[in-house]
């Protein structure tokens, strides 16, 4: 039985550790994403759901199949100076699109995430569509989360 110390906060340090595991064991992850390549910010913005008290980031370098670097943003640990996208949506979002109330375009589509990149770096997210779900079936995959 998982007790406390086994909880991995979302967000959290822990919570972007586990991830990559998660992300570089799919071999889903890999086969769709074989040909792609891209680094995220992804930004969750508290909207009074949970207990999240500021804007949270986490930083990930993605690269043909796998996720090469992750890790939450801090004052110690910043976000490289150019990152290709930031993938931005209130808690709430996140939790449906972590339950699969709403896919990664369809987020975008229905404004409830906003994508900051550039048109040429658009174009090729839109064309990893398949990556982009088995990165969000990656997130069913940490054990043990806790939703802040």
């Amino acid at each position: 039985m998982n007790n406390d110390k086994d909880v991995i906060l979302f967000p959290s340090e822990k919570y972007v550790s586990e991830l990559m595991v998660k992300i570089n064991e799919s071999e889903a992850y890999e086969a769709a994403a074989k040909d792609w390549e891209g680094d995220f910010i992804f930004e969750v913005i508290p909207d009074g759901t949970g207990e999240l008290k500021g804007r949270t980031q986490m930083y990930m370098d993605l690269w043909h199949g796998k996720c090469r670097n992750a890790y939450l943003i801090t004052i110690d640990r910043p976000a490289p100076d150019k990152v290709e996208y930031i993938y931005a949506g209130k808690y709430a979002n996140w939790l449906k699109l972590f339950a699969g109330e709403i896919g990664p375009l369809k987020g975008i589509m229905q404004r409830k995430f906003d994508v900051k990149c550039s048109a040429r770096a658009m174009a090729k997210l839109m064309r990893a569509l398949k990556a982009a779900q088995e990165l969000v079936k990656c997130t069913t995959m940490v054990e043990n989360v806790k939703y802040l």
